[in-house]
């Protein structure tokens, strides 16, 4: 009697967004039989023209398009961590390791096409600024991503020739590639080369013929100034089964009908080394918000699912839940509501 009084004074997007939350709970642990991967020729689709389950990748995008808009709620994590990479990005160091690291993440970050793209004469700003904003926040998380791809490539394989860059950590270096990449993932990874490129201006994964369909209220949020990209196509493949017999990443996810775009994601590993290496002492509270940010820039950018990202270090993480907590503990309940209404409408609009 009591949960159905509690229900009587819920909303129908409360109640949405409820099942949202048990739905994506059940998906972190079971293992869905008798889905598909594939793209139906019928009237009512499922699956879109890049073989993922509809109404998870508009869930997934609006989870990118929300925490990249919400910087105030879900940015303290990388703002600190942006504030210890700008200390070492001013030092006064003249070594040619330290002039190779600076030029290695200006290019990084300055590809034509690229999400969060950034002007190597603009990263101090970033670094230094303050500012809020969805393409303030986006831009941030590019630079500790970039770190992080400098360590694995360069830095790692001679970290004392760069001792610039982990003065704020005391773990070998090895250690730190291990927790963020771990063997299990990563051995057998199941994704082909980039297969096309397309230009687009909205935030997260969806293909072009699902986001011509949503409705235009849904389409305003994914849809953020600044923030375009010429997003690339992967194709992903059930792989060997890994060395101790268990199914690789691509195979448990394709098993749950989780979209997958490019399988397990390097790029947040590299974000979790840069942020392991800049601070040592992350709780996992910390870590989880670090993880939303990811989703931001990686789900947010098109190029992996947000599965693919939070498998790295916070596979327990409920995303709908977390982004509807830390919302409201920020006191932004209202905009939450107009999100959730937002995508409720949308997933009528899709069935």
């Amino acid at each position: 009697m009591l949960t159905q009084a509690k229900n009587r004074h819920q909303s129908k997007d409360d109640l949405f967004l409820q099942r949202l939350k048990n739905k994506q709970l059940a998906k972190l642990t079971q293992t869905i039989k008798n889905t598909s991967h594939t793209y139906e020729f019928q009237n009512k689709l499922a699956h879109d023209r890049n073989f993922n389950n509809i109404e998870k990748t508009v869930q997934e995008s609006w989870a990118a398009a929300v925490i990249l808009r919400n910087a105030n709620v879900f940015g303290e994590t990388v703002y600190k961590l942006c504030g210890k990479l700008k200390s070492i990005w001013s030092e006064s160091n003249n070594s040619e390791e330290f002039a190779f690291f600076k030029k290695e993440v200006e290019a990084d970050v300055d590809i034509d096409g690229q999400f969060a793209r950034i002007s190597k004469q603009d990263i101090t700003s970033v670094l230094l600024s303050a500012e809020y904003s969805a393409e303030m926040f986006v831009r941030k998380i590019q630079l500790l991503k970039s770190m992080g791809t400098f360590i694995i490539d360069h830095a790692i394989h001679d970290a004392g020739k760069y001792a610039f860059l982990f003065k704020n950590n005391a773990s070998p270096v090895e250690k730190i590639k291990q927790r963020n990449r771990p063997a299990s993932l990563f051995t057998v990874r199941g994704r082909s080369g980039v297969l096309s490129k397309t230009y687009r201006e909205d935030i997260g994964i969806l293909d072009k013929a699902t986001f011509d369909q949503l409705d235009p209220k849904l389409q305003k949020i994914l849809t953020i100034n600044g923030l375009t990209k010429i997003r690339p196509l992967f194709r992903t493949r059930i792989s060997h089964k890994l060395a101790d017999g268990s199914r690789a990443f691509v195979e448990r996810m394709f098993d749950r009908d989780n979209p997958l775009l490019a399988s397990i994601s390097g790029s947040t590993a590299d974000i979790f080394i840069a942020a392991e290496v800049l601070d040592d002492k992350l709780n996992q509270s910390q870590l989880d918000q670090l993880t939303l940010s990811a989703i931001a820039l990686i789900v947010g950018g098109g190029y992996h699912a947000m599965h693919e990202v939070i498998n790295i270090r916070s596979p327990h993480l409920n995303v709908i839940a977390s982004i509807e907590s830390q919302m409201r503990l920020k006191n932004c309940s209202a905009e939450l509501q107009e999100y959730i209404a937002a995508l409720h409408d949308a997933c009528d609009r899709l069935r």
